[in-house]
């Protein structure tokens, strides 16, 4: 639907509400020439005359009599739909507990943060964020942004992302003295950055597609980090490739400190979601966590 529409039908009851021109002006705070635009729009939409003018009067055709028998319980209904959103953002209170990887924070809550404060101002929030795999139940969280393959079976899963963007990066210096790899066994003849997760302590293995053809390339070891940063910060530095979030360093890609190779052999990660204990019952701040942030998503991605 034309969202004007909306707009239009609104004036029409006014005036009908009315049975005046003036008076729904006076009301809505606009001129009558705009007024009476706006039903003429709506009649023509229609295809039939919903007020009868004269000099004196305004009155209701037999299709706006029917019209605004329509609209007026409608509309009570958004009036009532917005009173009970008014009241939710007045009653609900509390805290949220989160944890979550950096990037996590950085492309799915930190985004949605200004406007859930905004919205639920007596709801409380705590952050963690670390490269770890926290036990939620146990140290006390309401839940934590994971990808969709690393959640347990006993949770409850929320998806927040389809998938998440990968690049394998380097500093145009270093490229530039060791070369561009052009396959993946090219990357034994460079210093290709290691990330160890912090829970398991394993290295991570670089999972490389192109059609049908699958590869896992596991770093040397000789330079490990367990953050996904200083991963990043080491690349700048011309010290090695890098595989990273590519949200990580877009803004380094875009500005030529950073290039991107074997992009034709990166296949996305699995996405993010949300996940929470299987309890019966949910507190009111966490839900309003849960429904804010899919719908944020929802209007991003």
């Amino acid at each position: 639907m034309d969202r004007l529409v909306l707009r239009d039908l609104a004036v029409f009851e006014t005036v009908a509400r009315h049975r005046s021109f003036t008076a729904a002006a006076a009301e809505l705070g606009i001129s009558q020439s705009s007024l009476s635009y706006a039903v003429s729009q709506l009649e023509s939409r229609i295809g039939m005359a919903l007020l009868a003018r004269t000099t004196r009067n305004v009155s209701l055709t037999q299709a706006g009599q029917r019209l605004l028998d329509m609209l007026v319980p409608a509309l009570k209904d958004i009036d009532a739909g917005l009173a009970s959103l008014q009241e939710m953002r007045a009653t609900i209170s509390g805290s949220v507990r989160l944890t979550m990887v950096p990037v996590a924070f950085e492309t799915i809550l930190r985004p949605a943060l200004k406007s859930f404060r905004a919205t639920f101002p007596n709801v409380s929030v705590e952050v963690s964020i670390d490269e770890g795999l926290s036990d939620i139940v146990s140290e006390g969280f309401d839940g934590g942004i994971r990808f969709n393959t690393l959640i347990e079976k006993d949770m409850i899963s929320v998806p927040l992302t389809p998938s998440t963007a990968v690049s394998i990066v380097a500093s145009p210096d270093y490229l530039g003295k060791r070369g561009v790899p052009a396959y993946p066994e090219d990357l034994v003849h460079h210093a290709c950055i290691g990330y160890r997760f912090v829970s398991s302590t394993r290295l991570y293995k670089w999972p490389l597609a192109k059609g049908k053809k699958k590869a896992e390339y596991e770093t040397d070891g000789t330079l490990v980090f367990n953050d996904g940063e200083a991963i990043r910060a080491a690349a700048l530095d011309g010290l090695g490739l890098a595989y990273v979030f590519r949200s990580q360093v877009r803004n380094d890609i875009d500005l030529g400190n950073l290039v991107q190779v074997l992009m034709d052999w990166l296949p996305d990660l699995p996405g993010f979601s949300l996940y929470y204990p299987n309890r019966a019952r949910t507190a009111p701040a966490f839900r309003a966590m849960i429904d804010h942030l899919r719908t944020t998503r929802s209007l991003t991605i």
